[in-house]
């Protein structure tokens, strides 16, 4: 009996677990996106707003993006190509030129001119508003 026991026990202590995290249904993932203002918060959150992506939250001020998202639809990759296209890096995704050239040029978010404009002003002190007519996303 006892020898039973043991090769049971290594299963259910060793085995299972690993299984059950290999399976993981949600991941919630924080990474950095390049982004300068509330405009870019904006269209960050919504280019997210697919099948699969569960929360997207993203802090223009530590450039960082928080999101769940399900694990069998969605994945870092997809989000990436997602971020890409509207004109956002992140760490392990650099968006085209192109794409890049789509954000409005208060958010170019790559120009270190845009980014001291941003600190020095803050977002608050930038008029957006005006902006959302003229952006192509």
């Amino acid at each position: 009996m006892k020898k039973l026991l043991f090769p049971f026990a290594l299963l259910v202590l060793f085995i299972i677990p690993n299984e059950i995290l290999a399976q993981k249904k949600v991941m919630d993932e924080t990474f950095w996106v390049g982004g300068v203002c509330g405009m870019c918060e904006d269209r960050i959150e919504k280019a997210l707003e697919v099948k699969g992506v569960k929360l997207a939250d993203y802090d223009y001020d530590a450039q960082m993006l928080r999101v769940v998202y399900k694990t069998k639809v969605m994945n870092r990759a997809k989000l990436d190509v997602l971020l890409n296209a509207v004109g956002h890096d992140t760490k392990t995704s650099i968006a085209s030129d192109e794409q890049y050239d789509g954000v409005h040029g208060c958010c170019k978010y790559r120009d270190p001119a845009v980014q001291d404009e941003h600190e020095e002003n803050g977002d608050e002190d930038e008029d957006h508003e005006d902006h959302d007519e003229d952006e192509k996303h």
